[in-house]
């Protein structure tokens, strides 16, 4: 008892000290975190303290509550023995009323009896007749075997009944009667070897029992299934009948058999003789055990030839399982839980096959091959047939993986490597080629499936290095994989940039699709996003806290590498869309702007592309690309002032308002429309310049620079020369106050204050002051 309570007290401490150590991880935490800890504590206590109460009070309404039902328990136990009693004295006055009942009683056993012996008689006179009926059956289902045709359920009714018939007859036969004994013991003597001969054919059937599924003849199984229980169910009720025995012994050893009749209603159901438990269930279980072993060992031997076939393994095992499954199972009962035993069996025989394979030394390439299979198997067994490795027992080179990881480590970089530019060059040649079109998550976007590979790759080699539990080794490993993570968005971003002038300059040369291929390549970012995400926030957490910023840094530059390449994407769309509408925006402000509704083909063309984007791109870029094509659209107008047009004085503002209000209206059908009345602001402003008058340019332009501190002011020199309502007296002297008053801006005073003026392509950069470009 004190040992217990010193190991119990040892815990607690211990238990206190690591609770200790979490919350107090550095020695400032002492002072910074001390009071903290002591009032967390204190709550922690006083809660605790208030809930063991609450318990404490709980228990003694219990134990109340069943004082209260013992007492009460054992007033009733007192009735009831009361009137059992009362019972037990009407039985005895009612037998005194019965002159003759004990005469009665003689009469009644010696007819059963009668009856049981005439009917013992005319068994034993059958019994020789039944006898070779069953070797007749036993033997034509030998001959019939292949075909079939036979039927085990009723060869063993008959031959079962024959077995039971001859320990009854054991049984009456007596112990004293030696002659009998020996009588019975001839007639019977030939039962034994049919019972060995029948034993022998079913097993024969069970050995069987894969063939028979193959060919559908599950109920040649069922019915081998059938004679095993009743085997087992004969074997419990002999076990029940051994202990009721022994029970009965021990009760009249004491005196406790009061009733005569007892002994006479054993009598009248027969005595039997000792049956011998056959245990059939667990034959047959051993008989599968054997089985699996050997066609397990049979493959490694004949098919996988060491480890350079040993992948080949799996789908052996797969295959086994899946037609266990789907064949033999539905005709075992539940409770054999038979698939959890043949899994178990074949992973048994799959594990000493193994070990035999690895018994000696191994090269690098057979390590690789081994730790590969070994994953590849489990995922295998997870992804096809639910079965998880937990379940798996013992594991496949037992306990191995830590060190053989350790090795395979060293060669890990190289072939990450080379299966990437493997996968790449299938990527991108899907890519280029596109003879087909991209394929289609179940959510509708368009995906390339290579993040799957790409992560499945580094996922295997991340969880060998966790599984060795080498944490810089982890670290190095990413630091290798972003460098090839690297080469890959730069392979990407070159080929999008070829393929995107091939699209512009000469489509007619380029194959189809290259718009759903560049979102299914953007889409396919994003997913690996998330899954470095992922591999960020679960890994990360368990490396020690020396290992784990680093580990995390990593990732997150994995994932910026994926986001770059798919804003690339993004981008390059929206460059093949503007491309399209290149004929366009290059016509505003001419005369054929103002004499036709250009807006609509933009409009409709933008609807085109926004369609196909709303439903096959990420929302995230989706949401990207809307408010890149809604900026470029907005500076498209802009820019479109710097070629060889003319502001209309009146018509060029009254057409920018309705082009505004359908723009504006089409793009809040896509985009917040907070986003979209900010975005198109600086068409407004351009209306505004080329409404003002003469003596409000000054004030509008400023009015402008304090929302909008990068406006060019080439731009504004640009839509005020080409109004049509300024003479060059007007505007040399609004030019010259406006270049005056913004003498003291630079580009680095500005360069802070970037917005959407800073992304213009027709005019200097921010700060920049023109040089009379028109006077």
């Amino acid at each position: 008892m004190l040992s217990t309570e010193a190991v119990t007290d040892e815990n607690v401490r211990q238990y206190a000290i690591q609770r200790l150590a979490k919350l107090l991880r550095h020695p400032d935490d002492l002072v910074y975190k001390a009071d903290d800890v002591r009032r967390k504590l204190a709550q922690e206590k006083l809660l605790i303290d208030a809930q063991l109460n609450t318990d404490v009070r709980r228990q003694f309404d219990d134990v109340q509550e069943g004082l209260e039902m013992l007492y009460s328990t054992k007033g009733q136990i007192d009735r009831v023995k009361t009137d059992m009693q009362k019972v037990d004295q009407l039985c005895n006055r009612a037998q005194s009323y019965l002159t003759n009942f004990d005469r009665i009683q003689k009469i009644s056993v010696a007819n059963r009896n009668f009856v049981r012996t005439d009917e013992f008689y005319r068994q034993f006179s059958e019994f020789h007749e039944q006898y070779v009926h069953v070797r007749e059956m036993l033997a034509d289902a030998k001959t019939n075997f292949e075909q079939g045709d036979f039927n085990l359920l009723r060869l063993h009714y008959f031959l079962y009944k024959l077995e039971d018939f001859r320990s009854r007859a054991m049984g009456f036969s007596g112990v004293n009667d030696a002659d009998s004994e020996q009588t019975l013991a001839q007639m019977f003597g030939g039962l034994d070897g049919l019972v060995h001969e029948f034993e022998q054919f079913l097993w024969h059937v069970a050995g069987g029992i894969y063939d028979l599924a193959l060919r559908n003849r599950a109920n040649v199984i069922v019915q081998l299934l059938k004679v095993v229980e009743t085997e087992e169910a004969a074997d419990r009720a002999q076990e029940r009948e051994v202990e009721g025995a022994v029970l009965v012994r021990r009760q009249s050893l004491v005196g406790s058999a009061r009733r005569p009749s007892m002994a006479s209603s054993v009598m009248a159901r027969g005595p039997k003789k000792e049956r011998k438990v056959k245990h059939y269930r667990q034959k047959l279980l051993d008989l599968l055990r054997h089985f699996v072993a050997g066609r397990v060992t049979e493959f490694f031997k004949q098919e996988a030839k060491g480890l350079d076939g040993v992948e080949e393994v799996t789908g052996f095992v797969i295959d086994e399982l899946t037609f266990v499954a789907e064949a033999v199972t539905p005709a075992f009962p539940p409770n054999y839980f038979i698939f959890d035993f043949l899994v178990n069996e074949y992973h048994q025989a799959v594990v000493k096959n193994t070990n035999e394979l690895v018994a000696g030394d191994l090269e690098g390439g057979a390590i690789l091959t081994l730790l590969r299979w070994v994953r590849e198997y489990h995922s295998a067994l997870r992804k096809q047939l639910s079965i998880p490795k937990d379940q798996l027992k013992p594991a496949l080179l037992e306990g191995r993986e830590d060190q053989l990881a350790q090795e395979y480590l060293d060669i890990a970089v190289s072939k990450i490597r080379e299966w990437i530019t493997n996968l790449m060059r299938t990527e991108t040649n899907t890519f280029t080629g596109r003879q087909d079109a991209p394929s289609m998550g179940e959510d509708g976007l368009y995906v390339t499936g290579g993040s799957v590979y790409l992560f499945e790759i580094v996922n295997q080699n991340i969880d060998l290095v966790i599984d060795a539990q080498r944490a810089k080794l982890l670290c190095d490993l990413m630091a290798e994989c972003n460098k090839v993570f690297q080469d890959i968005g730069k392979q990407w971003r070159d080929l999008l940039e070829v393929e995107k002038i091939k699209q512009i300059e000469t489509p007619e040369s380029v194959a189809e699709g290259l718009v759903d291929y560049t979102m299914a390549l953007a889409n396919e970012q994003i997913r690996s996003v998330v899954q470095a995400e992922t591999i960020r926030d679960e890994t990360g957490d368990r490396l020690s806290r020396s290992h784990q910023e680093r580990f995390k840094a990593e990732l997150s530059q994995s994932m910026d590498i994926f986001m770059n390449i798919a804003e690339s994407a993004t981008q390059t769309l929206a460059d093949i869309v503007f491309s399209d509408l290149r004929p366009i925006t290059a016509a505003l402000y001419t005369a054929e702007w103002y004499q036709e509704d250009l807006l609509q083909p933009v409009i409709e063309t933008l609807k085109d592309y926004c369609q196909d984007f709303q439903d096959h791109l990420d929302k995230y870029l989706y949401k990207r690309l809307m408010q890149d094509l809604l900026s470029r659209f907005a500076l498209s107008y802009v820019d479109a002032a710097s070629g060889k047009v003319k502001f209309r004085k009146g018509k060029s503002s009254e057409k920018l308002n309705l082009e505004l209000h359908r723009a504006t209206k089409f793009f809040k059908e896509h985009m917040d429309s907070g986003a979209v009345t900010e975005t198109l602001s600086i068409v407004r402003i351009l209306i505004s310049l080329i409404d003002s008058t003469p003596t409000m340019i000054f004030l509008e332009f400023f009015s402008v620079k304090k929302q909008y501190p990068d406006l060019p002011l080439a731009l504004v020199e640009d839509i005020l020369a080409k109004r049509d309502d300024l003479d060059k007296s007007q505007l040399k002297s609004i030019l010259e106050s406006l270049r005056q008053k913004s003498k003291g801006e630079t580009g680095s005073s500005l360069a802070k204050q970037r917005t959407l003026f800073s992304k213009l392509k027709s005019y200097p950069p921010l700060g920049s002051v023109s040089k009379g470009r028109f006077l």
